[in-house]
């Protein structure tokens, strides 16, 4: 699984979208995409700040072990992926965390003045072996601390 990084704002010029692919390495000199997994668009680039992959779990913990993995997509949240078959990546949860008075705004230049927006950007993402997620924002938002339910405990084994 490889993880790209939305690096502009607001989806802007300059930079295609940014989305977490799946490779077959089986062959090392010929490694060949399989899949690759996007949220859905919604209105994400236009909510402010970055819309795009940035961060997987790097964590093994075995109740996700070639289950799920957990990808941040800045204002889009965390997304919980079922990659039990890397051909087919499916969404099977997701958590997109509210803004607070703390959230800082995310600014880009229209006709040359900033033009700002306040929107989380979900950062960072890990998991336990307990189950749990953690997961930071870069625009002060906080720490989140998530349990799967629903299709993704399913998929995870979790009672």
């Amino acid at each position: 699984m490889i993880v790209d990084e939305a690096l502009v704002n607001e989806c802007g010029a300059g930079e295609s979208r940014q989305m977490v692919w799946f490779v077959d390495a089986t062959i090392e000199k010929q490694p060949m995409v399989v899949s690759s997994y996007t949220p859905p668009v919604g209105d994400f680039c236009e909510r402010g700040g970055r819309f795009g992959s940035h961060s997987s779990s790097e964590s093994m913990a075995p109740v996700f072990r070639n289950k799920l993995a957990f990808v941040t997509f800045f204002n889009a949240g965390v997304r919980a992926i079922d990659i039990r078959n890397p051909y087919r990546p499916k969404e099977v949860g997701y958590f997109i965390p509210p803004i607070t008075e703390a959230t800082d705004k995310r600014c880009i230049k229209v006709d040359g003045k900033d033009v700002c927006k306040i929107a989380i950007q979900s950062n960072n993402v890990e998991t336990d072996d307990r189950g749990y997620i953690y997961v930071v924002d870069r625009a002060n938002t906080g720490l989140h601390i998530l349990e799967v339910t629903g299709e993704a405990r399913a998929v995870a084994g979790m009672k």
